[in-house]
């Protein structure tokens, strides 16, 4: 009985409705908890392959969204920079690659000025983060590389002590003035920020971040069971990445 009120709950989270006019949830892959910073040009392309080979794209899994680790700081000019030895063939290619395959594809990046990556090596991810670049960080990721999704998260704004919600508040409205329509942005704070974040993206992580342990897991659903209601209308609570496999058993 209490393993199946748990896959209820699991349910209750990830359910969605029919022909609906707004998006769905986000479905698809990320690099994060399995590559960490140790991603390039051809495991992105591996995972885009296995997506649609293995008929996962068929059932709504349509996102290859690469995390962070691909930077390589920014120019003179302020202009942020591709680690081309990791991207040799640039990353609107890639892109390019993903959407042919018909996916859609995702990338990265920090309300603060260093990412999370800058956390577990003293250079990585250091100045790369969307404060002071709003504008141009946006016209690069959703123009010239042709990104449909984006999760920002908070680690170099945590560490700036940076007002959450205008900050936020200041990337959407980037994002909206950008020129590509329909992109979708995922807030990364680690808990639930408040009512106001349904008005600004599409969805919102809930929780720290998820690990491969059962307990994780079942302490994710039972924090989103509490929030529940502030899902729908096309905006979703985030209970993080499903971990499969990693250590799991196969009931788990």
């Amino acid at each position: 009985m209490r393993r199946n009120k748990i896959l209820l709950a699991m349910a209750t989270c990830v359910a969605t409705l029919p022909s609906l006019a707004f998006n769905p949830p986000t479905m698809g892959w990320s690099s994060w908890n399995t590559f960490a910073l140790k991603i390039n040009e051809q495991v992105i392309k591996s995972q885009a392959d296995a997506m649609v080979a293995t008929g996962l794209s068929k059932a709504g899994y349509k996102f290859i969204n690469i995390d962070d680790g691909y930077w390589d700081g920014r120019g003179e000019d302020g202009k942020l920079r591709l680690n081309t030895k990791l991207f040799p063939s640039g990353m609107r290619s890639l892109v390019d690659y993903i959407h042919k395959k018909g996916l859609k594809a995702g990338i990265y990046s920090d309300a603060g000025d260093n990412t999370c990556g800058s956390g577990n090596t003293q250079a990585w991810g250091l100045g790369v983060g969307f404060a002071g670049h709003e504008d141009e960080d946006c016209k690069l990721y959703f123009i010239d590389w042709d990104f449909d999704f984006i999760k920002v998260d908070y680690c170099g704004g945590n560490h700036m002590g940076l007002d959450e919600r205008a900050q936020y508040t200041k990337i959407s409205n980037a994002i909206k003035n950008c020129g590509k329509k329909g992109v979708i942005f995922n807030v990364c704070r680690w808990a639930y920020p408040g009512t106001w974040i349904s008005d600004i993206s599409d969805s919102w992580r809930t929780t720290g971040d998820i690990y491969c342990a059962w307990e994780s897991v079942k302490s994710i659903i039972k924090e989103n069971l509490y929030i529940q209601a502030y899902t729908g209308g096309g905006h979703y609570n985030d209970p993080d990445m499903l971990e499969i496999g990693r250590t799991l058993s196969h009931d788990e």
